[in-house]
C-alpha cells in the first residue's frame, strides 16, 4: 500500500493542501461572452416538470405504462442538479446509461444508479471506503488484492461481489485487446494481465507490469479516474457489450448498487427515485440519504442558469466562467450560496487546468511544424485572457497540471525548463520569426500563408470554455493565425475523435497528487488514432518520453527525490516539442440554492467536492448523501 502511504505523507506534512484560490478582482470592461444554442422540440415520451402547489409533478405526453407508474414528490424532498449536457439545453443520450458506451454521457444522472469501491477525498486527501473495505498491494506491486463490504446488493436483490469485480476487468480486457470500443478497455487491457475470484468478498487483479499507483487509477474513482462496476449476471447475457445502452424501462435497467434507481428519462430530465431497500441503510453502513428524488436536467447556457438557481428550480448548478452573472446572482439571493460562501474565488481548484491542444496526428496539419507550434505559443498573452475570459479570476498556468501542493513542489523544482524553452512567454515577433523560418508569408489579410494554405483553421472549445476560446482567437488572428472559433455540442465529439487540428480543453485522467498519472496523456500506447474516441486529445508521442514515463511509473510516488530526474527529462521533451500550450488553471464555481436542502461541501465543510455531474462516481454521491432538508 506504498501509495496511501505516500499520500497520508503529503497531507501530515505541514503544508496547506486545500486548492489554491485566487483574488478575483475584476476589470471595469471586462467581458462577458455567452453561448447561444439552438432549442431541440420535445418529443413524445418525454416529460415535463410544473410546480403546483409546492409539489413536483411530472407530466406525461404518450407516457407509457411503466413511466405512468412514476408518483409525485414534494418540492422540499427532490434534489434537482444541473446534468452534464456538454452546453445543450438538453440532456445527451438520456437513455443510454452505459458508461463503457462510447456514445453515451453517463453523468447526465445516471450515475446516481452506482457506487465506487472508493472514492478520493481530494480537497483532505482521505481515503473513503463504499463498496470496498481494502485494497493491499503486494511488495512488487504487481497484484492487488480488494476486500469487498459484506451485504451490498444489486438493486434487483442479486448480491454485489467479488465475481461482478472481476467479471469488470475481464470484460474490458477481453474488448482492450480486441476492437477497443468500450470506454476505459485499452487502459485496463494495457494494464491489467488478469482478474480473478478469490473468494465471495475478495478479487485479486494482476497487473502486466509493477504499478504503484494501479489502486488510485481504476480502483478508487474521483475525478476521471475509476471504474464502473456491472452486475455479471445480466452483463455475461450482452453480446455486443459496446453497443449496449443499459437502459429498458420495463426490464428495470439500469440496475446498480446506489441509493438511487432511474424511473425516467428524456432529453429533458432523468429522474431518480431513492430505493428504501438500499444495502447501505439495511446493514447499518450508512443511512437512507435525505432526498427522496432526484432529478437532472439540461440547461444549457449562463444566463437560464442564474435564473434557474435564483428561482430554487435547480438546486445545484454550474456558472463556470460567468462572473458577473454569478457575482449578481449572490448580491441578489441570500439562499445562493458557493463552496467560499459569498466571498470570492466562490470556488474550489479543479484537477482541470486548461489548455490549447494540437492534433499531432492530423494530416497536412500546419501543427506538425514544431516551429508553427512554438509560435502558437508565443501568441497566447494569458494575463489578457485571464482579464477577459475569466474577469480576472483565475491564474496563468505554463504546465499541463493544476496547482495542488504535491504536485507544485514538482514544478518549483523544474520552473528553469519554462524559462529555458520560453514557455510563457507572449512576444509577437519572436511568433512572427518562427512563422517566416517555417516558410510562412503574410497574405493579403496579413494572414500566415504556405503553398495557398493558411495555417489554422477551426478551433473547436469546449463548451464551459466559451469566453477562453473566444479571447484566444481573437488574439491567435491578431498574431497571424487563421483561428475560427467553432464551439457548438458536437465539439467535444470532434476533438475527441481526432476531427480537429487544434481545441481547447481540460486535462482529464490528469495527476492530482503524483506527476505521472498526467505523463500518460503523451505515451505511445495511450495514443488513439484518429476516428477513435480519446480523452488524451493530444494524440502526441515520444519514444524518449515513453521510456522516462515508464521508469517513472515503476518507481513509487512517495521517493520524489528519485522522481525528480527523471521528471527534469522528460518536461525538457515536452516543452521542447511545443506539445500544447497551457492556459490557465481549471476553477469549480457551484451555485447552491438553500431554499430546500442545506449543509453542502463548502471550504468550512469540505466533506467532498461540491459538483454532482463531474465526475464518474464518489463525489456526486457523497453529496446526495450529505445533503439535510432545509427545514
Amino acid at each position: 500500500m506504498g501509495v496511501l502511504v505516500a499520500i497520508r505523507r503529503f497531507f501530515d506534512q505541514n503544508i496547506e493542501w486545500r486548492h489554491a484560490s485566487c483574488q478575483v478582482s475584476r476589470p471595469a470592461g471586462a467581458s462577458k461572452i455567452q453561448s447561444q444554442w439552438e432549442e431541440e422540440p420535445m418529443r413524445l415520451g418525454e416529460i415535463r416538470m410544473i410546480y403546483l402547489s409546492g409539489l413536483l409533478a411530472l407530466t406525461f405526453v404518450g407516457g407509457t405504462a411503466a413511466t405512468a407508474q412514476v408518483t409525485d414528490v414534494p418540492r422540499e424532498r427532490t434534489f434537482i442538479h444541473e446534468g452534464w449536457s456538454q452546453g445543450a439545453p438538453t440532456l445527451k443520450t438520456p437513455r443510454n446509461a452505459n458508461y463503457y458506451n462510447l456514445a453515451g454521457e453517463y453523468r447526465n444522472g445516471h450515475m446516481h444508479n452506482f457506487e465506487p469501491l472508493f472514492y478520493f477525498n481530494s480537497i483532505i486527501g482521505d481515503l473513503v471506503p463504499w463498496l470496498g473495505e481494502s485494497f493491499e498491494m503486494n511488495d512488487e506491486f504487481t497484484e492487488v488484492t480488494v476486500k469487498l463490504r459484506e451485504g451490498a446488493k444489486w438493486a434487483d436483490g442479486e448480491d454485489f461481489d467479488a465475481t461482478d469485480v472481476a467479471y469488470t476487468f475481464n470484460m474490458l480486457i477481453e474488448n482492450g485487446n480486441g476492437p477497443a470500443n468500450m470506454r476505459k478497455a485499452k487502459e485496463v487491457a494495457n494494464q491489467v494481465a488478469s482478474a480473478e475470484v478469490v473468494d465471495k468478498l475478495t478479487a485479486k487483479v494482476t497487473l502486466k507490469a509493477p504499478d504503484p499507483r494501479f489502486p488510485f487509477r481504476l480502483l478508487v474513482n474521483y475525478y476521471g479516474h475509476g471504474l464502473v462496476w456491472v452486475p455479471e449476471h445480466i452483463w455475461s447475457t450482452i453480446e455486443d457489450k459496446a453497443a449496449f445502452t443499459w437502459y429498458d424501462e420495463e426490464k428495470g435497467y439500469p440496475v446498480g448498487t446506489g441509493a438511487w434507481k432511474t424511473v425516467f428519462a428524456s432529453p429533458d430530465q432523468i429522474v431518480l427515485d431513492r430505493r428504501d431497500d438500499w444495502w447501505g441503510a439495511e446493514t447499518g453502513f450508512r443511512d437512507l440519504p435525505a432526498p427522496e428524488r432526484v432529478v437532472a436536467i439540461g440547461i444549457g447556457d449562463n444566463a437560464r442558469r442564474s435564473d434557474m438557481i435564483l428561482n430554487g428550480e435547480v438546486d445545484s448548478t454550474q456558472l463556470v466562467t460567468a462572473l458577473d452573472l454569478l457575482e449578481s446572482v449572490l448580491e441578489k439571493s441570500d439562499a445562493v450560496t458557493t463552496y467560499t460562501g459569498k466571498e470570492p474565488p466562490y470556488a474550489y481548484q479543479d484537477w482541470w487546468p486548461h489548455s490549447l491542444y494540437f492534433n499531432h496526428l492530423a494530416e497536412d496539419s500546419p501543427f506538425t511544424d514544431v516551429r508553427v507550434r512554438r509560435a502558437v505559443r508565443y501568441a497566447i498573452d494569458k494575463d489578457q485572457l485571464i482579464e477577459f475570459a475569466w474577469g480576472g479570476g483565475n491564474t496563468p498556468n505554463d504546465w499541463p497540471y493544476p496547482h495542488y501542493t504535491p504536485l507544485v513542489w514538482y514544478m518549483d523544482q523544474a520552473q528553469d525548463l519554462v524559462a529555458k524553452h520560453e514557455a510563457g512567454e507572449f512576444n509577437l515577433e519572436k511568433s512572427a520569426a518562427l512563422m517566416e523560418e517555417a516558410g510562412y508569408a503574410r497574405n493579403g489579410d496579413g494572414l500566415w500563408e504556405k503553398d495557398g494554405k493558411c495555417a489554422g483553421g477551426p478551433l473547436e472549445v469546449h463548451q464551459v470554455l466559451a469566453a477562453v476560446g473566444q479571447v484566444v482567437v481573437q488574439q491567435l488572428i491578431n498574431a497571424g493565425f487563421c483561428a475560427e472559433y467553432s464551439q457548438t455540442p458536437e465539439s467535444f465529439d470532434k476533438f475527441r475523435k481526432g476531427e480537429s487540428v487544434w481545441h481547447i480543453f481540460g486535462h482529464n485522467g490528469g495527476s492530482v497528487f503524483d506527476p505521472v498519472d498526467t505523463m500518460r496523456m503523451y505515451i505511445s500506447k495511450n495514443q488513439t488514432p484518429i476516428g477513435t474516441s480519446t480523452m488524451f486529445v493530444s494524440r502526441w508521442a515520444d519514444p524518449e518520453f515513453d521510456a522516462i514515463y515508464e521508469k517513472m511509473a515503476a518507481i513509487p510516488p512517495e521517493n520524489r527525490d528519485e522522481l525528480l530526474p527523471l521528471f527534469r527529462e522528460a518536461f525538457d521533451i515536452w516543452f521542447a516539442g511545443a506539445v500544447e500550450v497551457p492556459l490557465e488553471l481549471g476553477y469549480h464555481t457551484i451555485p447552491m440554492n438553500t431554499t430546500y436542502w442545506s449543509n453542502f461541501p463548502t471550504a468550512d465543510n469540505p466533506y467532498t467536492l461540491a459538483c454532482i455531474p463531474c465526475f464518474i462516481s464518489g463525489a456526486g454521491t457523497e453529496v446526495l448523501h450529505g445533503v439535510q432538508p432545509a427545514n
